[in-house]
Parts: structure tokens; sequence; C-alpha cells
């Protein structure tokens, strides 16, 4: 039998063995607890912009993570460890209990959403693979993809993870559409091109948001018969707040290039008329004023497609935009006194249309336009007038040697002629004058007349 020290020696260390155990059970506790804390949507939370593949890879390491501790709790030396805290009764064997049970409860999610999110791998590869101009193509497959998890995922049926999810797509679009545009030259390449491409990824985001909104209409097909369908209860604004963003710089940007092409065309403007030289060299000065102007944009340091994400850049860009903005203002007004004064040279309506076909798209610009509205009533007016002036003369033999017939015949003919070419340019004319009053008794008064001149 042991003496009595010999019990007293067993009990200190059976003591310092409890201890050592519900020590690693505190260090086991807090370090999976760590693990299990761990969320697909921090990177988001941090303001970094992860794409879908750190979603992917975050699951596959959470589950492998899982498995590992999983595997070392199940161990026979830590179950046997956890035998000695039970048979003792030990205060930390009900928390060695619930970490296994939360190890394991995570472990099975981790699982079923990492089995379920694997497809995602091909059409993410495809995507990342394609230029952007084909990406429009794979965005439907995509998102069938992500309603199939959605429906058959349980456990990642929230919206919290699903936002997490569209929100990387969204990232990774904006990145392709970025690496496509080349912002450092997007300013400084042709200006069609640069128009082109904005297109295409204008278009594409638009479409992407289209298929979204599609989708989320017909979940209902995603889920088996009898099954309680679950919607995508969340704002569609938390899926699409940087790609707005986005689309908002890229209409930015767009407004920019159309300035720049429409003040491109003062290069070569040239009026007629009495006033004609000297309004030509004060549109030539514009031209050359506005080339000063935007060279702010061409010799600029920062990246202005991201600029909402760097304050200082967004101080900076804004200045600019605002200053260049009131400039443009002024050369717009500027321009459309100009156009009045080339207006009201013009000393008929064949003329008049010539200018106009000048100016071209200047005249929409909103300044420009407003300015010379009313010379469109003017033109109406003087139409009326040739009209008039038409049916005053009468009949006439136009050609001396022809029979009175065959005279009245030319004559008719050559009267179509003059009035339907005038009446043709104010087809093609897209402001509303067509639609006044005046506009309408023009409209009229040639359909009589015409109408005479066939029968």
């Amino acid at each position: 039998l042991p003496t009595f020290t010999q019990y007293i020696i067993l009990d200190s260390m059976e003591k310092s063995v409890i201890y050592a155990i519900e020590s690693a059970v505190i260090r086991w506790s807090h370090q999976v607890q760590v693990v299990l804390k761990k969320d697909p949507s921090q990177p988001l939370l941090q303001g970094e912009n992860p794409t879908p593949k750190v979603e992917l890879e975050f699951w596959k390491r959470r589950y492998e993570n899982l498995e590992y501790i999983y595997n070392q709790l199940r161990a026979i030396k830590v179950r046997g460890m956890a035998g000695l805290l039970d048979k003792l009764q030990s205060s930390y064997f009900p928390a060695f209990k619930a970490m296994l049970g939360n190890v394991v409860a995570a472990l099975t999610e981790a699982q079923d959403i990492h089995m379920h999110l694997l497809p995602l791998h091909h059409h993410l590869d495809t995507l990342e693979n394609l230029e952007f101009s084909e990406v429009k193509a794979r965005l439907r497959p995509l998102l069938h993809v992500v309603c199939l998890i959605w429906a058959t995922c349980k456990c990642y049926r929230s919206p919290g993870r699903l936002t997490v999810l569209l929100q990387e797509i969204c990232n990774l679009l904006i990145q392709k559409a970025s690496n496509y545009l080349s912002p450092e030259d997007l300013l400084r390449s042709e200006v069609e091109e640069s128009q082109r491409k904005l297109q295409v990824v204008s278009d594409t985001l638009s479409v992407f948001k289209q298929v979204f909104q599609d989708r989320r209409e017909n979940l209902h097909t995603y889920f088996k018969e009898k099954e309680e369908v679950k919607e995508w209860d969340f704002q569609s604004s938390l899926v699409f707040v940087r790609l707005d963003n986005f689309l908002g710089r890229l209409h930015v940007v767009a407004d920019l290039l159309k300035t720049t092409l429409d003040f491109h065309k003062l290069e070569k403007l040239e009026f007629s008329g009495i006033r004609g030289n000297v309004l030509s060299k004060q549109v030539q000065h514009m031209y050359e004023e506005f080339q000063e102007i935007y060279k702010v944009f061409l010799e600029c340091s920062y990246d202005f497609m991201f600029y909402y994400f760097f304050v200082m850049s967004s101080q900076e860009f804004e200045n600019d935009l605002s200053e260049f903005n009131q400039r443009v203002e002024d050369l717009d007004q500027r321009l459309g006194t100009i156009f009045l004064q080339a207006f009201d040279d013009t000393p008929d309506v064949e003329h008049a249309f010539k200018l106009l076909d000048i100016a071209g798209n200047l005249l929409e610009r909103p300044l420009v336009a407003r300015d010379v509205s009313g010379k469109y009533l003017v033109l109406i007016q003087m139409f009326n007038r040739d009209l008039d002036a038409e049916a005053e003369l009468g009949f006439s033999t136009v050609h001396k040697n022809m029979p009175a017939v065959a005279g009245g015949l030319r004559w008719a003919q050559e009267l179509k002629q003059r009035i339907q070419g005038p009446f043709s340019n104010f087809r093609r004319i897209t402001h509303p004058c067509m639609e006044t009053a005046e506009g309408k008794r023009m409209i009229q008064k040639y359909e009589d007349m015409l109408s005479l001149l066939e029968k």
C-alpha cells in the first residue's frame, strides 16, 4: 500500500495534469474562436475590392482548416484528455464539448458551401480570360449558377452572404472594365475609339444589372415543386453601390469626350456672309482656347476612373472638372452668340440650312440650343414667305420656245423641286418647331401647294 507521502505526490501530480489540460482547453477555445469568427465580408468591410475568387478561396481554406482542427480534437490523446475532464467533473468539460460542437457545425457548413461554390470556378476562369467585349454573353450563365447555389445550398441562403458574392462579381467586372479602358490613355487616345470602348463597358455593366433583375424575378424556377421559395429580399443598391459609382464615372468621362468631339469641329468651321471672316476667326480662337483648358485632363496624374476611393484625388478631380465645366459653359454662350450672328447673315432658307448642317451637333449643346431655339421659328417664317411669293407669281411659261402646255408642266416641275428641297430639310430637324402652330400652318400650306402642282 502507498504511504501517506505517496498519496500526496499522486494527488499533486493529478492536479498538475488537470491544470495543464484545462489550460489547453482555454488556449484551444481562443484559437478556435479566431478561426470561427473569420468572415468572407471582412475584406469588403476593410475597404478592399476582392473578386469572387477570394470568396471561393475563403470557403476552401475554412473547410480545410476546420477539418484539420476537427481531426486534432478527435485524436486519441485529446479524447483521453476530454474523458479525464468528464470523469473528474471539471467545469472545463462543457466548454470543451461546446467547442467541439461549434467546430463540427462550422465544418459541416463550410464543406457544404465549398462544394456548392465549386461550379463557379469554371465560369469565373472563363470570365477572367475573356476580352471585355466578349463578357456580356457570359453574364447570364454566371448568374444562373449563383441562383442554383442559392436554391440548393441552405447554408449559403442568406442575404448577407449572397450580397458579398455579388459585390465581388461587380468588383471583377469593374477590374476587367478598367483594364479594357486603360484609364491612363482614355482621354489621350482617339476620341471616337474611346467613346466606343466606353459604350461597350456601359452596355455590358447595364446588361449585368438587367440579368440580375431578371433572375431575381424568376428565382421560383430554381426551387423544386412545393418547396418554399426564398426570395432575394435585400435592396439591389447593396449589391451595386460600387458598380453604380463606376457607371457614374463612365458618364462623366463620356460627357468629357462628347464635349471634346464637339469642340474639335470648331477647327474647320467656317462661315460665309458679311461677317463670315470675322466669325470664323472668333471660332478658331475658341478652338485654341478649348485645347488649352482640356490639357488639365491630358496631363493629370490621378486615376480619374477611381477617384472616389481617394479623398485627395477626389477633390483634385472635382476642382478640375468644375473649372473645366465653367469655362466650357462660357465657350458655349459665346458660340451661341456667333451662330445667332451667322444666322442673321443668311440671305435665304437654303443658306440657313447650310449653316445648320455646318453647325451639326454643336446646336444640340444645351446653352447653344437655348440661344438659337428662336431661329427655327424664323426659318419657318422664311419658308412661309417663299411659299407665298411662289403662289403670288402664279402660272408662268418658262421656256419661250416650248408650247404652252409643255412650258406649264416644266414650270410646275421646277416649282415643285424648289419647294421640296427646303421642306425635306425641315423633316430632318429634331427641334420641336414643327409641332408649333406656325410649323403646322407651314406644313399645311406646303401640302396644299404640292397637291395643286401634282394635278
